[in-house]
């Protein structure tokens, strides 16, 4: 379980990162975009939220091994 907690959130960051160079929607354009017109609030709204679901994927991942072990 703690290689799957790792990777489930590397996996999540891969997958922001893949749309932030290949997509036209999402959190990962979404800070592009608003890097690129200095927009500091929603390049750092964007980030918050990658975080939160990140720990989030991560807690589900925690949740789960405590229910299997």
């Amino acid at each position: 379980f703690a290689s799957l907690k790792v990777a489930i959130t590397l996996a999540f960051i891969g997958s922001v990162i893949a749309e932030t160079v290949g997509g036209n929607n999402g959190i990962g354009f979404l800070m592009l975009s608003a890097g690129a017109r200095n927009d500091a609030p929603t390049t750092f709204a964007g980030l918050f939220a990658i975080a939160v679901m990140g720990i989030v994927m991560y807690a589900i991942c925690a949740w789960f091994e405590r229910r299997m072990t």
